[in-house]
């Protein structure tokens, strides 16, 4: 039933007008019912039609025979979609177009008209060609030469065969291209386990999709390799690789080496400008991430993702101001409830921390009673995410608050933190931070004191890179920031005594 309802669905959003789908032809009363009946969510199971349509189960015959015809009906109606119904993409709608003119072709080639073979395999081959799409182009070719033999065009044929010659030699370096960045995906899709035991096999991997793409050319082969590298670096944490690439692309679209029709620009500037952030190249980063701020529509998924790196950009740089702005940009965006909560408690979270750096910040009605956000239980199970820092945002709160007692408990819960999720090496910047805070009250909360012993654990922590993006806790303020402010409340804290 699941598999019908969706075919209805396609066909309903993506057909020919003419073919709408309650008028296919030669249609029985039944199936005229039952079509309508899941289409209306009467019928949600097969149980249900079956029982209305025959008074039987899924099992009858009849019921089967019925829905083997619906579904035969439904499969051919997607011949007649229109590509600009089916997706947005232009792409893809072009793909579709010149899958069409082929499909069209070989049903005249069964019919022994090569003059029309021709010409529609001349209209795939433009397509194909202007958008680099290599299987297509060498399926047109193909269609060409058999059009070209047939009628005698001897020079005709010869240069098409020649060009399929030379197309079907890039097509399949580009399959085998394809087919190991297939296997790359599936392999990085898995385990975080998974990944790190798969991670050494990529450099090589690396090196062999760009040899493939410099043989080949084609932009399924650039695409694989790109993808792939910025995976890796991703992986590794060499983020200055990652700009590099991303530049490099830009480059190879000016010069005409890459398919600019094809190449996503919005997803290179996104990476860019999250590469710049975590390889701390914070001017540039900002530049790029307001030069290309119009990539994006406002109110799209892709905006608010867009605007967290563009903030925590302005937040590492010590842009406060420009902080704030696009705070207040992204909460008065209408569209900020309709993203994924996921998201919405990250932008939540980074509005906490930046009242901590940025105090005259505006505080929203209704957030004055909680206003560091003490519990956000969607994190809380994700021990590689943001649980540091929601710890660390608890940890200041009560600080802040001199609650010395709440605090001894908290240390407790963050020396069990360290001990049970921070053992490997991609998480020594969060493990030197939280030492910081252990520090602050085993040391009764004394500045001087603090920053004194502290001292070598904070040099660790500068000299320590971010890890690689698959294990990084995120710094959504950098943590030698906030031991700065740390040591700044300590320091208040005390003049307030000495005052009284």
């Amino acid at each position: 039933m699941k598999e019908v309802k969706k075919l209805i669905e396609i066909v309903l959003a993506c057909s020919q007008a003419e073919t709408a789908i309650l008028n296919m032809p030669k249609q029985s009363i039944k199936e005229k019912k039952f079509l309508q009946g899941v289409e209306s969510g009467r019928y949600t199971s097969d149980e249900q039609a079956a029982r209305d349509l025959y008074n039987s189960n899924p099992n009858d015959v009849r019921y089967k025979m019925l829905k083997h015809r619906i579904k035969k009906k439904l499969f051919n109606e997607l011949n007649y979609v229109i590509p600009e119904k089916v997706t947005s993409n232009f792409v893809r709608q072009k793909e579709i177009q010149c899958n069409s003119f082929i499909y069209q072709a070989n049903i005249v080639r069964a019919r022994y008209e090569f003059d029309l073979v021709i010409n529609l395999a001349n209209k795939a081959l433009a397509v194909a060609q202007e958008f680099d799409f290599v299987d297509l182009k060498v399926s047109a070719l193909e269609l060409l030469c058999l059009g070209y033999s047939d009628q005698g065009l001897v020079k005709k044929f010869r240069t098409a065969q020649d060009d399929l010659k030379q197309t079907m030699q890039r097509f399949v370096k580009e399959r085998e291209a394809v087919s190991l960045f297939q296997n790359i995906n599936m392999q990085l899709r898995k385990s975080t386990k998974t990944r790190k035991e798969f991670l050494p096999q990529l450099p090589h991997l690396v090196k062999q999709l760009e040899a493939l793409w410099e043989e080949s050319g084609t932009f399924s082969t650039y695409y694989a390799y790109y993808r792939t590298y910025i995976w890796y670096h991703e992986l590794e944490g060499n983020f200055k690789d990652i700009i590099a690439i991303t530049v490099d692309a830009l480059r190879l679209i000016e010069q005409n080496k890459i398919n600019a029709h094809r190449f996503d620009l919005t997803y290179n500037n996104f990476i860019m400008v999250y590469a710049h952030l975590r390889a701390k190249q914070l001017n540039d980063g900002l530049m790029y991430a307001q030069e290309n701020l119009g990539l994006y529509q406002p109110s799209t998924r892709n905006w608010f993702a867009y605007m967290e790196n563009y903030f925590l950009l302005a937040v590492h740089a010590r842009r406060y101001d420009l902080a704030d702005i696009l705070l207040l940009q992204v909460f008065d965006n209408g569209g900020f409830q309709k993203i994924p909560t996921i998201a919405k408690e990250r932008w939540m979270l980074y509005r906490s921390y930046f009242r901590l750096v940025y105090p005259q910040s505006t505080v929203p009605e209704g957030e004055a009673n909680n206003p560091y956000l003490l519990s956000l239980p969607e994190y809380s199970k994700d021990k590689l995410g943001f649980n540091v820092a929601i710890l660390t945002l608890q940890f200041i709160y009560l600080l802040e608050r001199g609650e010395t007692e709440a605090l001894l408990y908290r240390i407790e819960s963050i020396k069990k933190y360290v001990s049970t999720h921070l053992k490997d090496a991609f998480s020594l910047r969060s493990k030197l931070f939280l030492k910081l805070l252990v520090l602050t009250v085993t040391e009764d909360y004394d500045a001087v004191a603090c920053q004194s012993k502290g001292e070598p654990l904070y040099k660790k922590l500068m000299d320590t890179p971010a890890p690689g993006d698959a294990y990084a806790e995120i710094e959504i303020v950098p943590y030698e920031h906030l031991w700065d402010l740390i040591l700044q409340i300590l320091t208040k804290a005390e003049v307030k005594v000495h005052q009284r």
